[in-house]
């Protein structure tokens, strides 16, 4: 049984602990990463604008596009824009609009050509001329600056807000007296205004007063941006708004002075009230489509020159202006009332809804199948955008929902990795509880108690495992052995709390074991002693005809002798079965199992296969004699400080191919080829393939299929399977052999049986030359041949690898070969 480590700890923090851990994370931060699927929410919102229904006729709106050499003019000399002035005064006797004026810059009011001719006039006093044309300069300059401060005409500029502006006017709102931290938390600083680059110091603004454009991002607008000490700064929007609203007041006679800003409700101009986001954003919904675009008047500046009327609403930019347009159909919106907000409760809801859905991947979803859980997400993702959809067109609620979403489907998504992988941990650790199982109960048969505890803790928690370790305590109690009772009863009661009677036993035992006496203590002490008593005093018990000298070993069926024929004086080892061991309605199949074992090795007779000479059977046992091979098995030759001479190791392999190309040519595959089952004499030179105990006939119908028997650490990835396997898989074992004798390490490793069943099955091994570089390239050609996972790629057969391993010889250790009689 392998041993357990670390790698399981780390696969117990799993997929499942990390979603909710980020979901707890979303939840706690949610503000801060909603601008990542800004763009999807953008395309949502787009979406739902198809529910409104298209603007029908004119939008009232006129745009007068402005030659840009003609705007640059008049942006530099206030004394040359005549034909602005005229435009100007054009537009408001002719009608009553309200005008937005947009500029790239900021018109200056300094000294321009009339203040210089005025100089000159002070200097030539009885220039007439001069004079007149001064005084028309002037006249002029004054209309003009009286026209721009106009209360129905709204300059804006691309310039930003400029040093001294007005602040928009505030009235307090539920944030008063919230910590700067806290508000920076829930509402970050880029919901609060994303275009900071607006409230950058600029030079002192001019005597006219201009409005800023602060940043457009496809549907959205801020008629109010803040600045770090919470300062609101209004957009051209915003005044453009008041300028409408005033003008319709002074017409209805109401108070048309209520103009101010609230964070937690938006703008209020006159007797409408705008709502917008903390930070002022809003989303229009007539920039939202072609579809949606209202119908724009649009003129030049010389039609605007000699139009005797106007919509109510008029623009003028410069004919390169881009936004213009989106400008004109924000404000149709405005005045249509066709706009959407992101309310300030959105945020603490938001972060709610993302721990919501959380814990429903990581309860709820975890729990079903693939295919129910994908039902559920698509139905909660048309929920979601139903409700997002419904609620900005029906109530002007803009909750982008965008982020949940894509949680909601990221998470989902790795749930269903957690499961796959829980699922097949599972699986794999059932096998390994399954096998623990079956050893812990073969070592409490044959009374090594110490052993199980190793084999029970690897082990997950269930019935089975519990049982052996209820049944282990019951076997120290049989034998008085009453504090290991009590450990181990008390170890029960840590992995399982109240199973069966554990909590009685243990204070049953703990009371006979404070009654007992210092003898009875030393008694039991004893008894968990190991006893040595001198070999020469006992009799030598008997199996057949064969007397029994030394334990040789303990293998997967049973334990190997060294035992004695007196009959032709020489010395065999002995394999027994002890029947006690196994239950009663499995020990036919049991025995059955092991005769088998000893006719196929009965019919090998190979100069490098153990014979067998004898077969039989006690009232409690059954055994095999076998052929006694003096030296020691590979095994000992696999710690990188013990290697063998590289020569040697191709020189075994090869023997051991051969053997094992004439074993399956009867029809035997051995199944458990590993350094332990090769015994090896160097000198003389000797080698012999031991223990086909669990082989099988490869034509026996009997052989059941989804077994595994053998050593994990060497077997094939169909044998791991469950498969029914072949001689393949004997390649794929003498390859894991080469391998750890050339190396002192094995191609696949696990922490577990379940993880090194993993790698070998699913994962390629490292080369042999990258941990020793001195290896000809031959070794790493064999080795990779040998371990391939697919039967197909492998060689052919064991006689193959031996022709290859023979060459191999020839062509890279000649010197040794000849030197040692090989060649």
């Amino acid at each position: 049984m392998l041993a357990k480590l670390p790698f399981t700890k780390i696969a117990n923090f799993s997929l499942r602990t990390w979603v909710m851990t980020i979901g707890i994370l979303l939840s706690i931060v949610p503000a801060q990463f909603s601008g990542w699927l800004q763009a999807f929410d953008q395309k949502l919102f787009t979406l739902s604008s198809y529910l409104l229904e298209a603007p029908k006729g004119g939008a009232n709106i006129g745009i007068v596009r402005v030659p840009d050499a003609e705007l640059n003019s008049w942006q530099q000399d206030i004394n040359s824009a005549g034909k602005l002035g005229a435009l100007l005064a054009n537009i408001l006797h002719s009608s009553d609009a309200t005008v937005g004026l947009i500029l790239p810059e900021s018109i200056e009011l300094r000294e321009g050509v009339a203040d210089g001719l005025l100089q000159r006039i002070g200097a030539s006093s009885n220039n007439s001329g001069l004079a007149e044309e001064a005084e028309e300069i002037v006249v002029r300059k004054q209309l003009l600056i009286d026209t721009l401060r106009s209360k129905r005409v709204i300059v804006a500029s691309h310039a930003g807000v400029q040093s001294g502006q007005k602040p928009l006017p505030r009235q307090a709102d539920i944030f008063d007296g919230v910590p700067p931290m806290l508000m920076g938390w829930l509402w970050p600083i880029d919901e609060l205004g994303r275009d900071r680059a607006a409230l950058a110091p600029t030079p002192p603004r001019s005597s006219l007063e201009h409005y800023p454009l602060l940043g457009v991002s496809e549907n959205e607008r801020y008629l109010a941006v803040s600045d770090s000490e919470n300062t609101a700064y209004g957009d051209f929007l915003a005044y453009y708004l008041f300028a409408v609203e005033r003008r319709q007041g002074e017409a209805s006679d109401t108070n048309p002075w209520s103009f101010y800003w609230q964070r937690d409700r938006g703008l209020t101009v006159g007797n409408s009230e705008v709502r917008t986001s903390v930070g002022g954003r809003l989303l229009t919904y007539h920039t939202a489509t072609d579809r949606l675009s209202p119908l724009l008047n649009s003129m030049s500046l010389e039609e605007g020159l000699a139009r005797g009327k106007f919509p109510s609403h008029v623009l003028i930019a410069s004919s390169s202006s881009v936004h213009v347009e989106a400008y004109a159909a924000a404000i149709y919106s405005l005045l249509n009332s066709k706009t959407a907000y992101t309310p300030w409760w959105f945020s603490p809801a938001s972060a709610t809804l993302t721990l919501l859905i959380t814990l429903l991947l990581v309860i709820g979803l975890s729990r079903v199948s693939a295919a129910a859980g994908s039902a559920m997400v698509a139905l909660i993702l048309i929920i979601l955008l139903v409700v997002q959809m419904v609620m900005a067109v029906n109530r002007g609620l803009w909750m982008p929902m965008g982020a949940q979403m894509a949680w909601l489907i990221v998470g989902f998504a790795l749930i269903r990795i957690w499961q796959s992988q829980h699922q097949r941990w599972q699986h794999l650790q059932g096998r390994v509880d399954e096998a623990g199982v079956i050893q812990a109960d073969m070592l409490i048969n044959r009374g090594q108690y110490s052993e199980v505890p190793a084999i029970l803790d690897d082990c997950s928690p269930n019935s089975a495992v519990l049982q052996k370790y209820y049944e282990l305590g019951s076997a120290y109690a049989g034998k008085r052995q009453y504090r290991s009772a009590i450990d181990t009863f008390k170890h029960l009661a840590q992995r399982s709390k109240g199973f069966r009677d554990t909590e009685q036993k243990i204070g049953a035992l703990e009371a006979m074991l404070a009654s007992s006496g210092p003898s009875k203590t030393q008694v039991a002490s004893a008894g968990d002693a190991t006893v040595v008593i001198d070999q020469p005093e006992i009799d030598r018990p008997v199996l057949g005809r064969y007397e029994i000298r030394r334990e040789l070993g303990r293998g997967a069926m049973g334990t190997v002798y060294l035992g004695y024929d007196p009959r032709i004086a020489r010395q065999v080892a002995i394999k027994t079965l002890t029947y006690s061991q196994f239950a009663a309605d499995q020990l036919d199949g049991i025995k059955s199992r092991f005769f088998r074992e000893a006719e196929a090795a009965g019919r090998l007779n190979h100069p490098n296969i153990v014979s067998v000479y004898d077969v039989g059977e006690e009232a409690d046992l059954a055994f095999i004699a076998m052929d006694y091979v003096e030296g020691k098995a590979l095994s000992a030759f696999v710690n990188e400080n013990h290697l063998l001479p590289v020569f040697e190791v191709y020189r075994l392999m090869a023997d051991v191919a051969t053997a094992l190309e004439y074993a399956h040519g009867s029809n035997i595959v051995h199944r458990d080829i590993k350094p332990g089952n090769i015994m090896y004499n160097p000198a003389p030179y000797q080698l012999k393939v031991t223990d086909f105990g669990i082989a099988r006939l490869v034509d026996d119908s009997r052989t059941s299929t989804g077994e595994i028997l053998g050593s994990p650490l060497y077997m094939s990835p169909e044998q791991l399977k469950g498969k029914r396997v072949n001689h393949a898989a004997d390649v794929f074992s003498l390859g894991v052999t080469f391998y750890q004798l050339l190396t002192g390490g094995l191609p696949f490793i696990g922490d577990n049986l379940a993880s090194l069943t993993y790698e070998i099955i699913h994962s390629k091994h490292r080369g042999v030359r990258t941990l020793r570089k001195e290896l000809p390239t031959s070794a790493s050609r064999i080795t990779n041949q040998c371990l391939q996972k697919d039967i197909e790629d492998r060689y052919e057969s064991a006689g193959e690898l031996a022709l290859v391993l023979k060459k191999a010889i020839k062509r890279d250790f000649a010197h040794e070969a000849r030197k040692s009689g090989y060649l």
